[in-house]
């Protein structure tokens, strides 16, 4: 372990403490308000955050240097790696008044600032992971002289790529080979462009429905928004609950024909929930329905879907990203399924590929991959008994919770729980989340133990309304959610970390 999170961190510190980190520290519900609601203190703290979320400070830099020789301010840039996504971008909204250039095989768009444009150029960039990386803001920056030197990172006999897709295939079951591996910029990147290839294939079929089973990731829900929103026909179907799989089944039932696919995470985002993969398969096949499934909660590792799934998204950020400095995903084409395969070609052709040396960075963390997550099973096992025994905490929600053991058992075994345990409090949330002597940030799935409070990153502005908390509350998330990501320090020592804040005496706010 090189990293530990048992610590109070300050506003704005990157984790680890380099120019590439994912994690940033956001100590205290002040900060996370002021996050959200664009405070300038806040943010002047922060240099970098979770990438798609927050602009690195490299890749700003990169920015101004392509601004030097612009006459006005007035315009906002945005830096893309394929002109593709930057028209689909300008087309999907329509937009007229922008500027396209390209430098040295960098697309820069501008647009007005302050703008309803540049705001959904942001948007459309974080939800559909189509920006530049910030190691290739770096090296871009370097080459150019701009700056002195740049990152190492090694370099080995077998292709980078080839190394991570042989442990990812390897992850995934034994009928998948790294052929069957494509490697995205991010895994937002990654559904974004295989949902855009499926939603293309379902037109072709005339297929308008598509069922989103579970309450997702934010990027995941936005996705399918964007890209059906083309069409007034087109429909997603929100199943959020468990015993929404009877619904299922009858929606199968009465518009099968219909059904153009399923989207599932197993287990959800974030109340780690598993609906019965089985019967999901089952309907799907009576139908020629695509099912996707994305097991990055708990790691394809654990979570080995791909017997069950026609396409398994997964964000190599988590897990084989264990020291948090790289962002990347991954798509899995099983030879088994036809539907999938089917879109294989087409989606390669939309990803935005990883950048050589964020690859070159994850295959130094890729050997580690299988023991990170088998050490974090152990711990998980025991933080999660902790808190369903604590008298102060509320609820607990993990891949074994009663509800849905048995569905995720039949897929995972037993003793696989992942890294990540989501939990609510009795007590006060503020106090305990500004007490908690842990980094407080996005993202899982690293060596040092995070506390991520998860409904103010992902869904702060439906917390503002009344319609987005009753929202919230039928798909049963609060949002003092908090989700804890276990690291590689020693179990004891994570659990009285969270004792000390648990035990403590609080007025009540």
């Amino acid at each position: 372990m090189k990293v530990s999170g048992l610590s109070h961190f300050p506003l704005g510190q990157p984790v680890p403490a380099k120019d590439h980190a994912v994690c940033v520290s956001l100590p205290t519900v002040k900060d996370l308000i002021g996050y959200e609601e664009k405070n300038s203190g806040t943010l002047a703290a922060m240099k970098s955050g979770y990438p798609r979320f927050v602009r690195n400070h490299i890749i700003q830099a990169l920015v101004h240097h392509f601004e030097q020789d612009d006459a006005d301010r007035k315009h906002e840039s945005f830096l893309f790696t394929k002109v593709a996504d930057c028209e689909f971008f300008l087309s999907l909204y329509q937009i007229e008044a922008s500027e396209l250039d390209e430098k040295d095989g960098l697309f820069r768009l501008r647009l007005a600032q302050g703008s309803k444009d540049a705001k959904n150029c942001r948007l459309f960039q974080q939800h559909t992971g189509s920006s530049i990386s910030s190691r290739f803001a770096e090296d871009f920056l370097y080459q150019k002289g701009v700056i002195a030197k740049r990152e190492l990172v090694a370099s080995s006999k077998v292709p980078a790529s080839e190394k991570i897709c042989k442990v990812i295939a390897k992850a995934h079951g034994p009928k998948i080979d790294a052929k069957d591996v494509l490697l995205a910029n991010s895994g937002a990147n990654a559904f974004y462009c295989l949902f855009k290839a499926a939603t293309e294939e379902a037109r072709r079929e005339k297929k308008k429905i598509w069922i989103r089973l579970g309450w997702l990731y934010l990027d995941t829900i936005k996705v399918m928004q964007l890209l059906l929103h083309q069409q007034s026909d087109e429909q997603v179907i929100e199943l959020n609950n468990l015993d929404d799989i009877t619904k299922l089944e009858k929606i199968f039932q009465s518009r099968g024909d219909e059904v153009a696919g399923v989207v599932t995470e197993f287990p959800t985002n974030p109340l780690l929930e598993s609906f019965d993969l089985e019967r999901v398969r089952e309907l799907c096949d009576r139908n020629n329905s695509l099912l996707i499934v994305d097991p990055t909660m708990a790691s394809p590792k654990n979570a080995k879907v791909s017997s069950l799934a026609d396409v398994v998204v997964n964000s190599l950020t988590k897990y084989a990203n264990w020291e948090g400095d790289v962002m990347m995903g991954s798509l899995v084409f099983p030879r088994e399924s036809a539907r999938g395969r089917r879109l294989m070609e087409l989606t390669e052709g939309y990803i935005s590929p990883p950048f050589d040396r964020d690859l070159k960075r994850l295959a130094e963390q890729i050997p580690y991959y299988e023991n990170f997550i088998e050490h974090t099973n152990a711990s998980n096992l025991k933080v999660a008994n902790y808190l369903e025994n604590h008298p102060k905490v509320k609820t607990v929600h993990w891949a074994y919770q009663k509800k849905c053991a048995q569905n995720y058992k039949k897929v995972a075994g037993s003793n696989s729980p992942g890294c990540v345990v989501s939990f609510e409090l009795h007590i006060p949330f503020d106090g305990f989340y500004d007490s908690l002597r842990m980094l407080k940030s996005p993202s899982f799935g690293t060596e040092f133990t995070l506390c991520c409070p998860y409904v103010f990153l992902a869904h702060y502005s439906m917390m503002q309304s009344k319609e987005g908390k009753n929202q919230l509350s039928k798909a049963g998330i609060s949002p003092f959610l908090l989700r804890l990501s276990i690291g590689l320090e020693p179990v004891d020592e994570i659990i009285a970390v969270l004792a000390e804040s648990l035990d403590r005496s609080y007025s009540k706010s």
